[in-house]
């Protein structure tokens, strides 16, 4: 993946700039730097910090970035995912007045995770859909899928499909940049995983 990402220079930097947009935006979050009226979910957005901050390591830093060590990390952060979401999901059950909100957002950032590990454990090698590129560009779709689908809640109100960190009844809120970004640098990443 370190050929890919340093051979499209011009994919890369703006990806990265969005990265970083990402890091701030979702730090001022955890600090509570937030309009009124905007909810912030503490573990959801650690887990955008940490998603955001593992992307920009390996997209800054391609060649010095070793893949097994990407991969322990990606692997730990899939697990850790994994049990704060079954957590919520207790709660969740325990709590029927509760809200989704908790379990998309962990739910969404375990996905995300164990898709970056896929790309990084060298799946997706082939160069056709029929091979074994398909999980890998299936997923990149529905990454880039969800992303048209937050960028249409913008000025529409509610609906059905709300942007993983929901953020109460204003539709554009800080959350929607770091999970549009989060979308677009797992599907450049996946896709970067087949180009390889």
């Amino acid at each position: 993946m370190a050929e890919f990402v340093e051979h499209y220079a011009l994919v890369r930097w703006p990806v990265v700039a969005a990265f970083v947009l990402a890091t701030i935006i979702v730090a001022r979050r955890l600090t509570g730097r937030v309009a009124p009226g905007h909810r912030v979910d503490a573990a959801a957005d650690s887990a955008h910090l940490l998603m955001c901050l593992v992307m920009l390591a390996m997209l800054i830093f391609p060649a010095a970035t070793h893949p097994l060590a990407v991969r322990g990390v990606l692997t730990a952060l899939t697990v850790a995912f994994a049990i704060l979401l079954a957590e919520r999901v207790v709660v969740l059950r325990a709590q029927a007045a509760a809200g989704p909100d908790g379990v998309l957002a962990l739910g969404y950032h375990t996905v995300a995770a164990a898709a970056m590990l896929y790309a990084m454990a060298g799946h997706g090698g082939g160069h056709t859909v029929s091979g074994p590129a398909w999980p890998a560009l299936a997923l990149a779709a529905l990454f880039a899928l969800d992303a048209l689908l937050a960028l249409g809640t913008v000025g529409h109100g509610p609906r059905p499909h709300r942007f993983v960190h929901p953020a109460g009844a204003h539709p554009l809120s800080s959350a929607l940049i770091p999970h549009v970004v989060m979308d677009i640098g797992t599907a450049f990443m996946l896709i970067a995983a087949i180009g390889r």
